[in-house]
């Protein structure tokens, strides 16, 4: 069995950069829907599953597709009003 790893706990600062540096690397566009607004970084390996603040597990999504990714979305009506192209309402 493998022990768990404290993870390297980032500064506020060093955070923000690291989170720049994805919005940038990403286009400032949400990478499943292509939203412009209201966007947010992604650990795609949850902190809780060991997964790391590297760039490479970290990914640009809207507030709606990152909602959906953590299968919140049965109390997010304002993200779908917000999120310009959400998946989930095209008929």
């Amino acid at each position: 069995m493998l022990k768990k790893v404290k993870p390297i706990k980032l500064s506020r600062q060093v955070y923000r950069l690291l989170m720049k540096r994805v919005l940038e690397r990403d286009g400032w566009r949400c990478q499943k829907c292509g939203a412009l607004d209201n966007l947010q970084v992604h650990h795609m390996i949850r902190r809780s599953q060991q997964g790391d603040d590297a760039l490479g597990n970290l990914v640009t999504l809207c507030a709606y597709c990152h909602m959906a990714e953590h299968g919140k979305l049965f109390y997010s009506v304002a993200a779908v009003r917000i999120c310009s192209k959400p998946k989930l309402r095209r008929k």
